[in-house]
């Protein structure tokens, strides 16, 4: 697959509006630092935004033409072993970027799940790291460490694709009223339900509308007509584990730039509601562990549903699961289908909403220790740009991990794929299955996913309103004061939640305990500083 690369990346450039709290360090914070490079040393940022506004593009070209190339170290989020077809994808990617910015890539793999302490060690260590993701996690740890650097004068200067692909999913990169990161998120909003088999609402006489929102009453509706039929050994609801937290599911809720268990209900803070509250404390949580202690009770969950821990989608692939909850915007029935290996059926339980917490899972910063964070960043943004760097970042390289079934009929754009002949999940030489890399709706999906996703994708973003988006979208609280606490109501959580929710405890007995040891640990320390912090963003807005 080739798409037309486009030299907008270096343009002199873009006013941007939206950002608010602008400031820091893009240019001067990012000028020292460990590590050694192979390419030509940092270029100052007055150097580079002369060389960007001389001509649309001419920045990169003059920096390629005179030699000037600088080699950027790009961690990449590996699920298991490091792909074997790893070389041959950062060769083709080095055709583009050394001619289109003077950049060179080299990829370097991390297991997703150790990224952020190898990453830290990395830049403590002085060893070379210029451009990491952020997986599971939010930047507060690397912020707090001086690890990355700001780059809101980066992002104005040189982040007009950036800007175009993530629109208000950007809200998810900021921290203390500055950028730090770049959102890798193609869905602007989220909602939230479950997905139930199709075969199985069929049988049972059930139909839901995809496009209607429904209660946890109906819900229960078809559990019960499940168990019914089917009896002992079949259950409703996959994806327990220790973890589990179900609430959010059917109750829409705004963290307000805090973590899970505070946050703003009801409305998800599109009410305008901003006090911060303990939501376990809430009557409809002690609702919702009343409701998860009777489904226990019906047989909904599983015996061992606390302690579990396949995947979800692999205890519906097991045929004794109706099925899971979920987000379930655009892409994710096609997407559950895939997973479970059987079709499946929406059933929306929450409205699309904004939410800063949606935006901050995956996201792309810049080390502290880069040489050159102009070079880095135009590599940054040019992954969202019209080229094929996030595809074969993402998928490898056509006709060897994958071949285009459908095209639309306009070749070099949007498409579905498959795996290339005879390659599969297992055998193909190169696939990240964590999507972290450029504009996601400018790339190919794989089937069963049709050309039609690219259309409902975009028509459920322009379809979210500014009612639908938080009145704290944008706030991330900065819990270094209260690092202490949060630490341990974290842990009160681990230990409680996953109890909670499997319903495999009385709510008149756990849920005293659980807001007792949240007390003690210090939760309403947390949301006092949070308070603050959130007044204070507000009255700037």
């Amino acid at each position: 697959m080739k798409k037309k690369v486009i030299a907008s990346v270096l343009a002199g450039m873009m006013a941007v509006s939206l950002l608010a709290g602008c400031g820091g360090g893009g240019d001067d914070a990012g000028t020292t630092g460990g590590g050694q490079s192979t390419g030509g040393g940092a270029a100052s940022g007055t150097e580079a935004g002369a060389d960007a506004g001389s001509d649309e593009g001419a920045g990169a070209g003059s920096a390629a033409a005179d030699g000037e190339i600088y080699e950027v170290v790009m961690a990449i989020p590996v699920l298991g072993a490091e792909p074997s077809g790893i070389a041959d994808v950062e060769a083709a990617i080095n055709e583009i970027t050394e001619a289109e910015i003077g950049v060179r890539v080299s990829l370097y793999p991390i297991g997703a799940f150790d990224l952020t302490s190898q990453v830290n060690l990395m830049i403590t260590s002085g060893d070379k790291i210029d451009l990491i993701p952020t997986i599971f996690t939010g930047v507060s740890d690397y912020v707090n460490k001086n690890a990355i650097l700001p780059l809101d004068d980066l992002y104005a200067q040189y982040g007009a694709d950036i800007e175009a692909a993530e629109g208000i999913a950007m809200a998810g990169g900021y921290f203390d009223g500055k950028l730090y990161c770049v959102p890798s998120e193609e869905k602007w909003a989220r909602s939230y339900g479950f997905f139930a088999r199709t075969d199985l609402v069929e049988e049972l006489g059930f139909t839901f509308d995809i496009d209607k929102t429904y209660t946890i009453e109906d819900l229960e509706e078809l559990f019960a007509a499940y168990k019914e039929k089917y009896g002992d050994g079949y259950y409703c609801v996959s994806g327990t584990a220790s973890n589990s937290e179900f609430f959010n599911y059917y109750h829409p809720y705004d963290v307000l730039g805090g973590s899970l268990g505070t946050g703003a209900l009801p409305g998800a803070g599109l009410d305008g509601e901003t006090a911060v509250t303990n939501l376990y404390a809430t009557p409809e949580y002690m609702e919702h562990a009343e409701r998860m202690y009777d489904w226990a009770k019906k047989g909904y969950f599983s015996p061992d549903a606390s302690t579990n821990t396949d995947a979800g989608t692999v205890q519906i692939q097991s045929g004794f699961y109706l099925g899971g909850f979920s987000s379930t915007e655009t892409d994710m029935e096609s997407n559950m289908s895939r997973d479970c290996g059987y079709p499946m059926t929406t059933i929306n339980l929450v409205d699309p909403f904004a939410a800063t917490q949606m935006f901050t899972t995956t996201t792309w910063c810049i080390a502290s220790s880069c040489e050159n964070p102009e070079k880095t960043f135009q590599l940054l943004n040019l992954l969202y740009a019209d080229n094929d760097l996030d595809v074969m970042l993402t998928y490898g390289l056509e006709g060897t991990s994958y071949k285009v079934i459908d095209d639309g009929d306009e070749p070099g754009g949007p498409a579905v794929i498959d795996y290339a002949d005879g390659v599969d999940a297992a055998s193909t030489p190169y696939n990240m299955p964590l999507h972290v890399f450029g504009d996601k709706l400018s790339i190919p999906v794989f089937t069963p996913n049709e050309m039609s996703y690219y259309e409902m994708a975009e028509e459920f973003n322009n379809s979210i309103t500014d009612e639908q988006k938080s009145v704290a979208l944008g706030y991330v609280f900065n819990a270094t004061e209260v690092a202490a606490q949060k630490t341990a109501v974290d842990a009160v959580i681990a230990q409680y939640s996953g109890i909670i929710n499997c319903g495999a405890q009385d709510p008149a007995t756990v849920m005293p305990e659980f807001l007792k040891a949240l007390e003690d640990a210090g939760i309403d320390e947390i949301i006092a500083a949070n308070q603050a912090q959130l007044d204070a963003w507000l009255a700037e807005q």
